[in-house]
């Protein structure tokens, strides 16, 4: 039996940010079998849609750019398979775009080479603009970050700096500032946002995390496959 394989971009907002990665999965496989499309299952005696995901979200974060990759019997057009999804996705996800990949392209973990985020920021002291631009370059230009991570196997102390690639800064009409800032992906490792906080805890209050963007091996964000 033939499978095509479509790469679905997603976004999660709201009080959805609230669910976790493995009850989001359980309601994609929920909310396909509803759709109608002719889904590909796994074999055994309890078949599953065949899904696949990127990076994981953390819990209380938004999304822009969530993926998961998904297989069918039948070649349909991207169009339907959005149409028919955007029906049935609770509210706070919604589905941004749809595309056909080509056959064995690289999965969606292997792909990913660079995820990026947004944080909105509350300055806890009276920092001009100019401060809190020489302040984040200070930061930026530190040898090693040094944070303490909590792992499956207990605390560790880990060196942000050769992970984080870059960021921007905007100071808004109201005084809060959004940083936005792109981490590195892959066997190397990955900072979560929260990784952020001890660094920006004695300057800044963080209102609001944001994934923004997901970057792929071809260099290029939210990669068409073909």
């Amino acid at each position: 039996m033939n499978k095509i394989t479509y790469r679905i971009k997603y976004s999660k907002k709201g009080l959805a940010r609230f669910t976790s990665h493995l009850d989001v999965l359980r309601m994609l496989t929920r909310t396909l079998r509803r759709t109608g499309l002719p889904l590909a299952y796994s074999a055994g005696f309890n078949p599953k849609p065949i899904l696949s995901f990127g990076p994981p979200l953390p819990l209380g974060v938004e999304s822009e750019a969530e993926y998961f990759d998904l297989e069918l019997t039948c070649d349909l057009p991207e169009e339907e398979v959005k149409k028919a999804l955007r029906e049935q996705l609770p509210p706070g996800m919604e589905v941004e775009t749809v595309e056909k990949l080509a056959p064995k392209a690289p999965s969606l973990m292997a792909a990913t080479t660079s995820i990026s985020y947004q944080f909105l920021l509350r300055r806890r002291t009276p920092l001009t603009d100019d401060e809190v631009k020489a302040w984040f370059a200070s930061l930026w230009s530190r040898p090693e970050l040094m944070v303490t991570k909590m792992t499956k196997q207990g605390q560790k102390v880990v060196n942000l700096r050769p992970l984080w690639k870059g960021y921007e800064l905007k100071i808004q009409d109201d005084g809060l500032i959004l940083f936005d800032f792109e981490v590195a992906f892959g066997p190397q490792g990955t900072i979560r946002p929260d990784d952020f906080d001890s660094l920006l805890d004695a300057a800044f209050q963080i209102e609001q995390r944001k994934r923004t963007a997901v970057s792929f091996k071809a260099g290029e964000r939210h990669r068409k496959v073909f």
